[in-house]
């Protein structure tokens, strides 16, 4: 490695480290002691109890369904780098943005959306806001992101050789498997139930939309405190700061908890049953859950953006209707000027994060492997297993004090920041299954060590560098309290101007604007396939 190399690793070190030392002085010293005027607000505990239910409820639900899925395709060989069955059938909600897709789920299945006016009885249990609502749009998010993770997880086991060991103990491959490979599956998947857990808990824009809101939950909660300049509120905020990073923590231990209550229940059920019923009896219902999964998933996605194009052109559509009586483009003209603006910023900062984020995530990948020294990944990864809103909050201290133009780099850099903890996340075990043999070959050759990773291990990691650009790019557009915030209201994106479009009474708005990022999405998705598909030919 020359010199430019430890600069560069170096710098994007500091990168990833700055932002822990510039939090620490912009902590609050209020505490939420018991005399605290926090606990005199109203519905405090009520908020405080609905984080915390949702967080749980969510984070069990999706493990669970990932956990069904994976094991449905136990058996397949997902140890080769192309996509799965899995892959297809979930990978339409996977990419799907949470926000726009949380729209169209309102829309579609509360009470006076589509289904209720197609169908001869009605959701009622899907309220607009709701504890309800929001936890089941969380768990239709967070399962293909655990399911995607999990199966890069699965191809680092080596399950091939545990199911052997086991079969020559007179084991059947499907009792082996969860008895020994799931457990080592769900130990290596501990850092993305971590990410799910810390999101559910603490969600903001996604509980700003379809959270209750008598009381709100606990983040929504804090950022209005924040957003009111009174010192009464500010108080408020800083005490609401400690109780989320609580929150936040409890989430990290439920995952452990649930992981061991998962592996306990599983052995003593495996063993108390015979091997064949116990066998017949996880299939059955494995299967089962499986598919019901895979179909519920494709068709909610497919009438969510069916539905959200319908709604984003309709004109007069009253209750019970079940088409518009007039389709107009008049929603589309009226926001076309700021939309485009918007379009513009939120495409801008998107590409250029994916671009800081991915190199960085590549540099910090081949550095660790020319040293032969792995890190734990929870040491790049530890961005994700703190509330997003807490570390902003702590940001704030110095943000405020910075001009326009500071502003935005410092928006930039939150962005980069948090983007580089989910592509480190999904290219780090495809990195790790590549060998080194053929850059060594090259570096003999007299080929530099960059020269020689693009020439001979770049072709094996393109599927995985595309994938870290594609996720980069979606985390981009998708943040919100970094972008609110940290640019002091005056960096408009797509996603800001939604949720701000969402809490009004209005719908075809709201739905262009959900339109344009799935859009948007759908458009990053196909150009990221067609790189790959290039890449191949060539």
């Amino acid at each position: 490695m020359n010199r430019a190399w430890h600069w560069l690793v170096a710098v994007a070190l500091l990168l990833l480290v700055l932002p822990w030392l510039m939090a620490v002085p912009g902590m609050p010293l209020s505490l939420p002691l018991i005399d605290a005027g926090v606990w005199q607000y109203p519905g405090i505990f009520q908020a405080l109890l609905q984080s915390l239910s949702v967080g749980v409820f969510a984070t069990l639900i999706s493990t669970l369904l990932a956990s069904c899925l994976i094991a449905s395709f136990a058996n397949r060989d997902l140890t080769q780098q192309r996509p799965t069955p899995i892959d297809a059938s979930i990978g339409a909600t996977f990419a799907a943005p949470h926000l726009a897709f949380a729209i169209a789920f309102l829309w579609l299945l509360t009470p006076f959306g589509w289904l209720d006016r197609l169908l001869p009885f009605s959701f009622s249990w899907f309220e607009q806001q709701s504890w309800f609502t929001l936890s089941m749009i969380l768990i239709l998010k967070e399962t293909p992101f655990l399911l995607v993770f999990g199966v890069l997880q699965l191809r680092q086991l080596p399950q091939r050789n545990w199911l052997l060991q086991a079969q020559s103990l007179a084991e059947s491959p499907w009792r082996a498997w969860w008895l020994f490979v799931y457990p080592a599956w769900l130990r290596a998947m501990r850092p993305a139930l971590y990410v799910v857990a810390i999101y559910s808990v603490a969600v903001v824009d996604l509980a700003l939309v379809a959270g209750p809101m008598n009381p709100p939950l606990l983040a929504p909660l804090v950022l209005q405190w924040q957003l009111d300049f009174t010192e009464a509120a500010q108080l408020l905020a800083a005490q609401g700061f400690w109780l989320l990073l609580t929150l936040g923590l409890l989430g990290l231990v439920w995952v452990r908890i649930q992981e061991g209550i998962a592996c306990k229940w599983l052995r003593q059920r495996l063993r108390r049953l015979g091997r064949e019923t116990a066998k017949k009896r996880q299939q059955l219902m494995v299967k089962g859950v499986t598919l019901l999964t895979r179909q519920l998933f494709v068709w909610l996605t497919l009438l969510s953006l069916l539905t959200l194009l319908t709604l984003s052109v309709s004109h007069s559509w009253f209750y019970p209707a079940l088409w518009p009586q007039r389709v107009s483009l008049e929603a589309w003209s009226i926001n076309g000027e700021a939309l485009l603006d918007a379009l513009v910023l939120t495409v801008a900062l998107g590409a250029l994060t994916a671009l800081l984020a991915t190199a960085m995530v590549v540099l910090l990948c081949e550095w660790q492997r020319s040293r032969n020294q792995r890190f734990a990944d929870s040491w790049f990864l530890a961005g994700l297993f703190v509330p997003q809103l807490v570390l902003v909050l702590a940001w704030l201290s110095w943000s405020n004090q910075l001009s326009e133009t500071w502003l935005g780099v410092a928006v930039l850099w939150a962005h980069v920041w948090f983007a580089f903890a989910y592509g480190y996340l999904v290219y780090a075990p495809s990195e790790r299954n590549v060998s080194q043999q053929h850059l060594i070959s090259g570096q003999s050759l007299g080929y530099g060590y960059w020269r020689s990773w693009w020439r001979f291990k770049r072709p094996g990691l393109q599927s995985a560098i595309s994938y870290c650009v594609l996720i980069t790019f979606l985390v981009s557009v998708a943040q919100y309290v970094p972008t609110l915030l940290l640019s002091s209201g005056l960096w408009q994106t797509l996603t800001t101007e939604l949720v701000v479009l969402s809490s009004g009474a209005e719908r075809m708005a709201p739905a262009v604007w959900a339109s344009v990022i799935w859009l948007l999405a759908s458009i990053a998705i196909v150009l990221s396939t067609k790189v790959k598909v290039v890449e191949k030919w060539r």
